[in-house]
């Protein structure tokens, strides 16, 4: 089992040689199409891989592995470095298991809170809200009822540069986290302030339950009417 901390080095070392190995070649199709044709093959022979801590194990066999990928897919590896496409194999199955761990762990997070009976759950939270950039927040809060989710972040305000609070709200697959919808046009807001930011999220999770509630929602004056549903 390899430690954590050669775990991280080695999956940075794979992104840059996914990044070195497009990179190269400057307007060689061939050899780009060579490289992705490879890459998939390699990404291949890394299917039974079922955890990204198997996936680490299984690095000092990366030589073979490309050998095998290779073969199968009847290329030479020509003039590609054989570490830089196994890098970019690996990085490649590295992000797909990621996606399925986040993905199973989203599910069991909205699985446990239906057991308890809640109605909103935290699917992700960083940061602090009063950090700013220093250590930019960010949250997604699913509704269980309707799938609507309440996504919050930091960024900078496009005007001034300051730290500007968001919020916007998404649809989500209700069982599994998923996006289904990235603008199902309820809401998309911005606070130049922590506090407003608070007051705006509380205001915004008694919208997304009368919408869940009535089916549709219209609201005038400081906001576009929005249907939904």
């Amino acid at each position: 089992m390899t430690d954590e901390m050669t775990a991280r080095a080695l999956r940075s070392s794979w992104q840059a040689a996914e990044q070195t190995l497009y990179s190269m070649g400057g307007g060689d199709v061939g050899r780009y199409e060579r490289a992705v044709t490879l890459v998939r093959a390699v990404f291949d022979e890394l299917r039974e891989t079922e955890s990204t801590a198997t996936l680490v194990d299984r690095w000092p066999d990366a030589g073979a592995i490309v050998a095998a990928a290779a073969e199968r897919a009847g290329l030479g590896l020509g003039s590609l470095p054989v570490d830089q496409v196994a890098g970019a194999g690996f990085a490649l199955r590295h992000a797909a298991l990621r996606e399925a761990e986040t993905r199973r762990a989203r599910a069991e997070l909205i699985a446990a809170a239906r057991a308890e009976g809640a109605e909103w759950v935290a699917l992700h939270e960083t940061g602090d809200p009063l950090a700013g950039f220093a250590d930019p927040y960010g949250s997604i809060r699913l509704h269980l009822t309707s799938g609507l989710a309440i996504v919050a972040g930091v960024q900078p305000d496009p005007a001034t540069g300051a730290v500007a609070h968001t919020l916007t709200v998404v649809g989500l697959d209700p069982l599994n986290g998923d996006l289904v919808d990235d603008d199902p046009g309820i809401a998309d807001l911005t606070y130049s302030d922590c506090t407003s930011f608070r007051s705006g999220e509380v205001a915004l999770r008694g919208l997304v339950e009368e919408v869940a509630a009535q089916g549709s929602c219209r609201i005038m004056d400081d906001c576009v009417v929005y249907e939904v549903w």
